[in-house]
């Protein structure tokens, strides 16, 4: 299994993961060419399915053209699949391209086997992703404003567990936003916090197994440093050690990830 984060933040958000010898992107929320450039730089020329969160432009905007440069699937669910459609927001690509996933319902691209699980957001129908092949196990999960039991149950035994950590309460109250948009990122369909992201990841992570990403930061109300402390705190509070814990970054991509 390999994984790298290309971008990942309110700005952007895209990640590349290889496994049983398939290429797949998860977001492509950034340019097309530089997703295509960080996927050269680690000798990736193809991708065998692209599999979209949720239609929000920072998780969409190189969706369209990569599908288009690379031949290659584009896995949503239905109700995201309609607003594509319906707005014109990815450009044209094949009918043969448009593929539908729904919680409950795996797909299979070769050996690994992909399921989305629904999560809270103020989107159509937005999903987090589990991708399986053997033992071997990535979870995914951005951009929700709190986690059910299910949501857990699929974040449970991943090797690699890539999870939002969007923002500090004390820096959110006291920034700029506009109280609206405070209301919307704190909600239950909105984002979760550093605490909320480390009090989640005590209770699925595999101890001494689970490398950890911590994703999908908020610019604006918090830092990469204050979501690493806040969620380590957390987890040496409940006696949990993980195998690695970083943050994703935000206009850098990350080194290349291999576990054999």
């Amino acid at each position: 299994m390999q994984f790298k984060t290309i971008a990942s933040g309110s700005s952007g958000n895209a990640y590349y993961l290889g496994l049983a010898g398939k290429h797949f992107l998860i977001d492509a929320g950034v340019s097309g060419k530089r997703i295509q450039n960080a996927l050269y730089d680690i000798n990736v020329h193809s991708l065998d399915a692209i599999f979209i969160t949720h239609e929000h432009r920072d998780h969409i905007t190189g969706a369209g053209v990569l599908a288009r440069k690379f031949k290659t699937d584009i896995y949503a669910t239905p109700y995201t699949w309609r607003y594509f459609l319906r707005h014109g927001v990815i450009g044209t690509v094949k009918e043969s391209q448009v593929k539908f996933i729904e919680q409950g319902c795996p797909v299979s691209v070769g050996n690994v086997e992909i399921s989305a699980f629904d999560i809270a957001h103020d989107a159509s129908q937005p999903v987090g992703y589990t991708f399986c092949c053997g033992f071997e196990k990535l979870a995914f999960a951005t951009d929700l404003g709190h986690v059910t039991e299910s949501v857990k149950e699929h974040l449970k035994g991943a090797r690699i567990l890539l999870l939002e950590s969007n923002y500090d309460p004390e820096m959110l109250a006291k920034g700029r936003y506009h109280a609206i948009l405070k209301e919307r990122v704190a909600s239950n369909r909105g984002h979760l916090s550093n605490a909320q992201a480390g009090m989640i990841l005590a209770e699925v992570v595999v101890p001494s197994f689970t490398h950890v990403f911590l994703a999908h930061l908020s610019e604006e109300n918090n830092t990469p440093m204050l979501a690493f402390d806040t969620v380590k705190r957390v987890l040496d509070a409940n006696d949990v050690t993980v195998l690695h814990l970083e943050v994703a970054e935000r206009h850098i991509p990350g080194e290349l990830i291999v576990y054999e």
